[in-house]
Parts: C-alpha cells; sequence; structure tokens
C-alpha cells in the first residue's frame, strides 16, 4: 500500500522467460471514498521462438528459361546452425503481377503464440441508486441535474521519457491479421503493363549484370531466335525441402520465359514450433526483349491491330528486324494471308529502339471465318541479341447461337398461337437447329409430384415438430379422401431424392448443368438417404403424423404452454404458432388432441390478459399479433376447443381494435381479417378488407391472378406461394362464385413451373387448397386432351388420370424440318376442363446482330455509356453511332433484366468484344439492390448466376476497358432459366470500333 504525499516508490519486476507474452498492471487509487484505477500493458515478445534465413546463393536478375540454383541456410536466433532435419523448409516463386488479384499473405508463427497482456479489475460497491420508470401521466418534467464526473488520474505517457524530442509522442497499432484489399487489376495475357512502358524509358536496373552477359552470344554469326513459349506464372513450388548437415536447402530450378518480376519466399520451421519467413524478388530480363500484345481470343469478322512491343535492356542503340507469323498449329499451314496480313512485311519489319527505351509495331488484321485455335508466333534480331514469343491465340465463331420462346396458358377449351415473326426475316445467315413444343398438363400431379421429402434431424425444435405433423397431416388427410391420389403418389415414392430432380436432358437446355453452381440441386439435393422420410408414401406419412404428434404432447408445459426447444421456458408466441397450426390441421379434418389444444388457449388468455390487453391494445400497438390470434381463435369449430376462456366481449374488443387499424395491415394480414369478420357475421366489413386486397389485384390471361409487386419485389411482403394459398381459401370463403379463383390456381401452377419448391408444409398445404378447388369445380381425376398444330405436323396427347404423363408432352422437329413459311405459327388446342401451359422455342443461329431483343416472361437490354472525368468527378455518356472510343477508354455496360414472374436458378451469359478487358477479374458475388447474382469472369465474356429472380426490373453493372484497336463484334447478353429451359430471351448486338 502506497500512502499518497508520504511514499515513493519504484517497483521493478524481472523480465523472464516466463513473462513471454507480456503480462498487465493494474493501480488502484482509493480517495474519499471513489475508486480510481488505471491499466497498463506491457508486451514480451517471443523472439526466441524465430529463426533466421541466409542466402548464401541469390541472384535477383536473370534470364527467361535459365537454369538457377539457389541455396538458403537456417539458423537459430542466436545464429547456431541447426542440426539435419531439424526443420522443414517451404519455398516458391511466382509472378508479380499475381499480387493485384489477391495478395500473398502468409500467415507466421510468431502469430501462433499469444498475448498474455490481461489485467485485474476493481470494482466499486459504492454507487448510484438504480433508477425505476414510470409514466409521467401529464406530471410536470423536471429538469434533470447537472452531471459531475468523477476525479481523473493524469497518465504522463505523453510527454514520454529521453528529451523533449519524444515529448507528446503517440503509439499506434497496426493489425497483421487484416487483409488488405485487392485492386483490380488488367489480364496477363493482356501485358498491358508492357504496352504503358512501350514509349517510356526502361529502368537501366534491370540491365545485366556480368555473370548474365556472359551467356549472351558474342562474334560475328547471327544468332538463331530464341524462342519463348513456357509463360508459367509459377516458377517453381516446393513444399517439403529438409536441411542437410550445415542446415541448408538448395534449390534448383529453370526460370520461365517471361520477362517479368518475381516474388520469391521461403518459410521454414522446426518440430518445437520455431519458424521465420524472407522474401525476396527476382527479375527476369534480356538485352532483347519483344512482348506481344496478344488478346485472350478474337472473333470470326473482327478488325483488329496487334501490337507488338520491342525493349532494349542494354547500353548501346538496337536496329533489327521483326519476324510476325500466324500458322495453323496441327498443319502449319500460314495464315497470314487469311488474316489479310501482307508475309513480306510481316516477314521483315525494321525497328530501331535506343538505350533504355521501346518501340512499338502495329499490324492490322481482319479475322477470317475460321473458328479454332492459331498460333502467333513473334520474333526479333538485332545484332547479336535475338528474342521470340510463341502463343497459342483461340478465334471463336462469329456465328451466335440463340432461342426464342413463346408461352401460352390454356383454360378449359382454348385455342391459342405461338408466333415467331423474326423467322420470316430475310437474313442469308439464319440456320434454323430445332423446334422444340412443350405441353405441361396434369398441373396438379405435378405439384404433388414435387412434394419435397422430410429429413430425419436428431434434434427439432417445437417449430419442426409442428411442420412435421401438419405437413404429414395434412398429406394423409388427402390420401385418405382421395384414394387416387394416393395411388399416385405412391407410384411417386419410388423418388430417392429429398426434392424433385430437373430434366436434365431437356433439349431446350443451352448450359450443361455441370457447368453451373446447381449440380447438386438439380439433382434432387445431396442429402442421404437413410435421412430422407418419404411423405409420399402413405404409410410413411400416418407413421410420421403420429410420431410427431405425440412429440408435441410431450413438450407441452405445466401451464399449458409450449417452449422455442423440449425443456425451454414456456413461450407466448410458439404456444400461438401451435394452436395455429392445430386450427389449420382441424380445417384438414385431422385428427388433433383437445385436452392439448384447451390447456393452451388458457395460457394464452392468461398472456392476454397480462401483456396484450393492457400493453398492447391500451397503448394502439402490435395489431399484427393481435389480428393473428382472433384469426387463429376464430378458425376453431366450437368454444370447447377453446375452453371458453376468451369472452364474446375479448374477441369483439379485439376484432374492432384490429380493424381500426385494417388499412396498415399487409394483403395477407388482411384476408386473415376478413375471414374473421365475416365468421363474426360482419359481412360488409368483411367486403370493403377483402376487396381492398382484390381490388390490386391484376389478372392476365398468362399470368394468371397477382397482386403486383411493390417498388422492389424482393421485399418479404410480395407475393409467395403460401400467400396465394391462403388468398384461394379467403376468396373461397368469402366470394365462393369468384371467377378469380382459377386466376389464382393459374399462378401458383406457373410458379412451380418456374421454381424449386423447398418446403415440405407450404407445397402441403397448396396441395390441400388445389383439391379442394379441383374438387369443388368437378376437375380432380379427369382426362385431359390437347392438340398442338406446328404446319403440316400434328400431334394428340392425351393424359388420362391413372397416369402422370404431363411432363413429358413434346413435339421436336429438328433443323433439316423446319419450314419457317408454315411453322413460324404454332396452334396449340384444348377441349378438356382445368389448365394447361403451352411453350414453343425457337433455336437458331445467326451471324448478323440481331438490331433488337426478344423475351416473353423474361427480357434482359444492355446499355453501353463510356466513363469520362469530367472535372473533379466521373459522368457516363450513353454510348452512340458517333461516339468514338479510344484504346483506354472505360466503358461502362449495364444490364437491365425483366422478368414478368418470380424464378429460381437464372443463367444470364454477357460476351465480351475481343478489344476489351473486364475490370474486375475475380468471379464473386454482387448485390442489386437485394437481388444477388454469383459473378463469374471468363475470357469471353461474364457468366451472373441467380438463385432467386423476383418479378420485377433489375440492373447490373460492371465496367470494361478498351485495350486495342480495332472493330469489334459483341454478341448479345443471353438469359435462359435452368430450371425450365424453355424460358429465355437475349439483348440486342453491338459492333464497336476503338480507336489507337
Amino acid at each position: 500500500v502506497i500512502r499518497a504525499g508520504r511514499d515513493q516508490e519504484i517497483i521493478e519486476i524481472p523480465i523472464n522467460q516466463d513473462l513471454r507474452g507480456g503480462f498487465g498492471a493494474t493501480l488502484t487509487v482509493l480517495r474519499d471514498h471513489q475508486l480510481i484505477t488505471s491499466n497498463a500493458v506491457v508486451f514480451v515478445p517471443w523472439d526466441d521462438r524465430k529463426l533466421k534465413l541466409e542466402f548464401s546463393t541469390f541472384r535477383d536478375r536473370l534470364r527467361p528459361g535459365q537454369k538457377e540454383t539457389f541455396r538458403v541456410t537456417v539458423r537459430s536466433a542466436d545464429g547456431e546452425t541447426l542440426d539435419r532435419d531439424a526443420a522443414e523448409i517451404l519455398a516458391l516463386m511466382y509472378d508479380r503481377s499475381l499480387d493485384l488479384f489477391a495478395p500473398y499473405n502468409p500467415p507466421t508463427v510468431d502469430h501462433l503464440y499469444p498475448s498474455l497482456v490481461a489485467f485485474a479489475s476493481a470494482h466499486s460497491t459504492l454507487g448510484s441508486a438504480g433508477s425505476a420508470w414510470q409514466d409521467e401521466n401529464g406530471f410536470v418534467i423536471v429538469p434533470s441535474a447537472p452531471s459531475f464526473g468523477r476525479d481523473r488520474l493524469r497518465m504522463l505517457d505523453g510527454y514520454g521519457i529521453g528529451g523533449p524530442g519524444r515529448r507528446g509522442g503517440r503509439y499506434m497499432m497496426k493489425s497483421r491479421g487484416m487483409q488488405p484489399m485487392a485492386m483490380a487489376a488488367p489480364a496477363p495475357a493482356m501485358e498491358m503493363a508492357d504496352n504503358m512502358v512501350a514509349e517510356a524509358e526502361v529502368d537501366r536496373s534491370v540491365a545485366l549484370d556480368e555473370e548474365v552477359a556472359e551467356v549472351s552470344p558474342t562474334g560475328d554469326q547471327r544468332p538463331s531466335a530464341e524462342i519463348r513459349s513456357n509463360f508459367s506464372e509459377t516458377a517453381f513450388f516446393f513444399p517439403h525441402l529438409v536441411p542437410s548437415e550445415d542446415g541448408s536447402v538448395v534449390i534448383e530450378f529453370e526460370t520461365p520465359d517471361s520477362v517479368t518480376e518475381w516474388n520469391l519466399w521461403v518459410h521454414a520451421v522446426t518440430r518445437d514450433l520455431r519458424g521465420a519467413s524472407e522474401r525476396r524478388q527476382v527479375k527476369t530480363v534480356k538485352e532483347l526483349m519483344v512482348r506481344p500484345a496478344v488478346p485472350r481470343f478474337l472473333r470470326e469478322g473482327d478488325d483488329a491491330a496487334l501490337r507488338v512491343v520491342v525493349n532494349n535492356a542494354g547500353e548501346t542503340t538496337l536496329v533489327g528486324s521483326l519476324r510476325l507469323e500466324l500458322t495453323d498449329p496441327d498443319t502449319g499451314e500460314d495464315l497470314r494471308p487469311a488474316f489479310a496480313i501482307d508475309p513480306q512485311k510481316a516477314d521483315n519489319t525494321p525497328f530501331t529502339v535506343e538505350p533504355g527505351q521501346g518501340t512499338t509495331l502495329s499490324f492490322p488484321l481482319k479475322v477470317p471465318p475460321r473458328p479454332g485455335l492459331i498460333t502467333f508466333k513473334v520474333t526479333a534480331t538485332a545484332g547479336d541479341f535475338s528474342d521470340g514469343e510463341i502463343r497459342p491465340l483461340p478465334v471463336l465463331p462469329g456465328r451466335m447461337h440463340l432461342l426464342q420462346s413463346r408461352f401460352a396458358a390454356l383454360r378449359d377449351k382454348d385455342r391459342r398461337e405461338l408466333i415467331f415473326p423474326d423467322m420470316l426475316a430475310d437474313d442469308p445467315t439464319l440456320i434454323h437447329d430445332q423446334l422444340v413444343v412443350s405441353v405441361d398438363a396434369q398441373l396438379f400431379y405435378g405439384v404433388l409430384d414435387a412434394l419435397p421429402y422430410l429429413i430425419d434431424y436428431p434434434y427439432e425444435c417445437t417449430e419442426q415438430t409442428l411442420n412435421r405433423f401438419l405437413s404429414t397431416g395434412i398429406v394423409t388427410s388427402v390420401f385418405d379422401r382421395y384414394p387416387a391420389v394416393a395411388r399416385m403418389a405412391e407410384t411417386m415414392a419410388e423418388r430417392d431424392t429429398r426434392l424433385e430432380a430437373w430434366d436434365a436432358d431437356d433439349p431446350n437446355r443451352k448450359l450443361a448443368l455441370e457447368e453451373t453452381p446447381w449440380l447438386a440441386r438439380s439433382r434432387g439435393g445431396d442429402e442421404g438417404t437413410e435421412d430422407l422420410i418419404k411423405v409420399l408414401d402413405p404409410r410413411i406419412a400416418e407413421a410420421q403424423r403420429r410420431a410427431s404428434l405425440a412429440d408435441l404432447e410431450k413438450v407441452q408445459t405445466s401451464l399449458g404452454a409450449f417452449p422455442w426447444w423440449p425443456g425451454g421456458p414456456p413461450s407466448p408466441y410458439m404456444t400461438l404458432y401451435v394452436l395455429a397450426g392445430f386450427a389449420h390441421a382441424l380445417e384438414f379434418e385431422v385428427d388433433v388432441p383437445k385436452d392439448v389444444i384447451v390447456d393452451a388457449w388458457a395460457y394464452m388468455h392468461r398472456h392476454y390478459l397480462d401483456d396484450i390487453a393492457t400493453h398492447m391494445i391500451d397503448k394502439g400497438c402490435c395489431w399484427e399479433t393481435i389480428t393473428w390470434l382472433n384469426f387463429v381463435l376464430s378458425s376453431y369449430p366450437d368454444e370447447s376447443w377453446t375452453g371458453g376462456v376468451f369472452t364474446s366481449d375479448d374477441r369483439r374488443h379485439m376484432l374492432d381494435f384490429s380493424f381500426s387499424h385494417w388499412k396498415t395491415h399487409s394483403p395477407r394480414l388482411k384476408a386473415y381479417l376478413a375471414m374473421t369478420l365475416k365468421r363474426a357475421d360482419r359481412d360488409s366489413d368483411a367486403h370493403l378488407v377483402w376487396d381492398s386486397v382484390m381490388d390490386s389485384a391484376k389478372t392476365d390471361r398468362d399470368l394468371g391472378t397477382y397482386w403486383a409487386p411493390e417498388e422492389r419485389a424482393w421485399l418479404w411482403y410480395n407475393d409467395t406461394v403460401e400467400t396465394h394459398a391462403v388468398a384461394l381459401r379467403a376468396l373461397t370463403e368469402l366470394n365462393p362464385d369468384d371467377d378469380r379463383r382459377l386466376g389464382l390456381v393459374q399462378w401458383i401452377y406457373l410458379n412451380k413451373k418456374l421454381n424449386h419448391w423447398e418446403s415440405t408444409r407450404t407445397t402441403a398445404e397448396v396441395v390441400y387448397a388445389l383439391v379442394h378447388y379441383l374438387e369443388h369445380e368437378g376437375q380432380l381425376g379427369r382426362r385431359e386432351e390437347t392438340k398442338v398444330t406446328v404446319g403440316p405436323i400434328q400431334r394428340h396427347f392425351i393424359f388420362e388420370p391413372n397416369a402422370f404423363t404431363g411432363k413429358d408432352a413434346r413435339v421436336i422437329i429438328p433443323g433439316a424440318e423446319i419450314d419457317p413459311e408454315t411453322m413460324s405459327t404454332t396452334v396449340v388446342e384444348k377441349d378438356t376442363p382445368g389448365i394447361a401451359f403451352a411453350t414453343a422455342t425457337w433455336h437458331f443461329s445467326t451471324e448478323k446482330l440481331p438490331e433488337k431483343g426478344d423475351g416473353d416472361l423474361f427480357a434482359v437490354e444492355r446499355t453501353l455509356y463510356v466513363r469520362k472525368l469530367v472535372g473533379d468527378e466521373y459522368v457516363l455518356e450513353p454510348m452512340t453511332p458517333e461516339t468514338q472510343l479510344n484504346v483506354g477508354d472505360q466503358l461502362e455496360v449495364e444490364l437491365r433484366i425483366k422478368a414478368r414472374h418470380q424464378a429460381e436458378y437464372v443463367h444470364l451469359r454477357s460476351p465480351r468484344g475481343a478489344g476489351f478487358e473486364p475490370e474486375a477479374l475475380r468471379s464473386g458475388w454482387r448485390w442489386d439492390l437485394g437481388i444477388a447474382a454469383y459473378e463469374e469472369v471468363r475470357d469471353s465474356g461474364s457468366n451472373l448466376f441467380f438463385e432467386w429472380l423476383p418479378a420485377g426490373e433489375y440492373t447490373f453493372r460492371y465496367r470494361l476497358r478498351a485495350v486495342m484497336a480495332g472493330t469489334f463484334k459483341v454478341a448479345p447478353v443471353v438469359l435462359q432459366s435452368m430450371y425450365a429451359p424453355e424460358f429465355g430471351a437475349y439483348s440486342a448486338g453491338h459492333t464497336l470500333k476503338i480507336e489507337e
């Protein structure tokens, strides 16, 4: 204990091995009943755990393709040589340009040792009294008293020790755990850095030292050109090197042919967890360097100007000639005449390069109609020096493979025409690939077939148990009431995947499922078969219903409430959720225990008296909860199920409160409120609320009845399958003769066609709602018949109720048999009751860029902008035919996607012109107003994969950089559903010209 003003003492702490990692010190002062504390930390490094790496043989300037040997010695922290096999070494050398994509930040051994700088804390038992809250109720507000701060110690750290120069010093810590953000980089294939320094002075420090210079040929004889072809970005990677007896390791390697800079890393670690890392830089250079700016690809019909940069890293002026060759890699045929290149000029193009300088040679060419791989070879000679590169260069087809799709819904006796006017256009390059007409019938069986299986989890919360009970209860109820449906479901139960598998052999699919992120999902999920509960099997569904109900009875507490997890505290929200599920089950004629329900309502009534009536209704809040509570009460047949705990005055009070806020309800809550009002004999109020919902509904001949999406369709309260099922249920109860019920059913069917349903409970509820509707209309188990006419071809499709064949009805016409004059209009006719869908998809290819886009349920547009710096800010100027693009200009591409109906698993391909490079080269997730898409950057374009595309209009943007002069064709953007590949769209194409 030190007393202020009386004692002075310096506390010395010896720093020994036990204090590695640091320690904390706490100073506690007690004065006038005040507790004052100050903490300090002292870090003691683990420097005894570090090793030393020494390069006994190392050269930082090498020639491309040179064989080299480095020797590295490992020593302890005090400089002693380690024993043989005492350490393990990892050595690697990679192209430094890769750090522009993602910097290499290797972990170090010293970061594995902890920082032990914790300190003790002291607490005072003397403090202010706790505060109590009460309503003001109109009392005068008393002004608050001024607050006083406690005494504090003034720390002298800021003044420093060691003289005036240290005063005011501050400390800053930098966390090595943070990853620096990677900058977007130009593609290595384009070697933009070479282009940028072509006319600039070359750093004289890259001139070869004496040892490297000796490798150069001497004498009067002209050397043969040295051709560089190995452009690997990793020189070597040796993960397991063991030191010899003298503690050294030998690294032998041959440098790749790239003229660039390299990062060399050596890491060492011992068995007792000591380590070290060392980084060096290596340059590969030559006196005469030739660097062609080869694009990633060329496309048939492109006009381009290939540039070749010649650099002089020597001390004297170089005068020589350059030779450019384009050959067939298989036959060796000279392709320069086909590319409009004069062989005589390309064989001997002169150049003069001053010391430390560079020059650029340009070779205009026109890409012929010859897709495939060509060999690009360039060699340069100047006196005794020579250099050359050989690279493969792909030529992509200029022919574009596109599709147009037309969709139509047929109701009862109906006739629809699917017309393709563009197939009659005058286009001599147009080739028809195939025409596929698909008919989807027996749509209810399609919903039943998609019913997801349940998964057997070892641990379940109350919500999961209830959903298991409700799903299996609904399904068993349907099976009991409709034996024909049960027999059909039993045949469908042969499926051994949790989800419905996609049609992998669909002739409309442009992209293989193996090329998408959804391969496992397309096969029905990757869950093990031993964990699946096949609810389509009536016997299994009944057994699961009984087991789930028994589990629910076990978790109910003595108060009648249900917890979130077995053994947890009572939850009024979970209790109401369970009661709503039981009420739902009663509507489906599923057996539920009345005593369990009565006890739960007794608990809810106590919660109503204690919280809802006093804290919600009286304060005018939380009408959503009250509306739902009253709806669940009204869903039980009579008061014997609720125990009569809620009086008629209670329910009337809740209903009046909900009705006073009905305008602020969401559409789904309005449906609940309208049904509650109807059951309370308030018909006019019920229709007032429900009409406000249906007045905003739209009915489309193809889409059915739906609600227009809000300003942003990704918001949670927009259209869902479950919401439509509730709307169908409300419309049936409030206005059973409304024709829009068929429109709601049609929207549900279309949603199933475009989406992969994964919720067992939601699908089960939709199955039951559809069964009710179909039974009421007399359409369940009916025979269906459809006729398709395509020119002279007619197909009759008959769908019997005892077999599900509605997914395989297609008419496929090969391209050789297509006659656009007679087949540009497809006629689909239907004479039987019910709904059917028809889709015609025309696959074709053309060399003519489309002037406008095409689509039906989907549409996509591409708009191009030039991004320019005006003053201190960037502006976007729309591209017009008069806009001039120059090498180095930045282009912003805007993709505008429109969807008339929400869809899952949609793929978009955005091609890129050969003269452009993407600014963002790393693939990853992209977001726009809540819509997520995974962008995959490829050599010739970008892919966007949408797991979910809601109805609405959305934009995505990315940027390109013009890097090569010429005129380039940009194919249209193509969009296609991977789940329903008969739906697709494409944009207009573009031709862009880039000037030097």
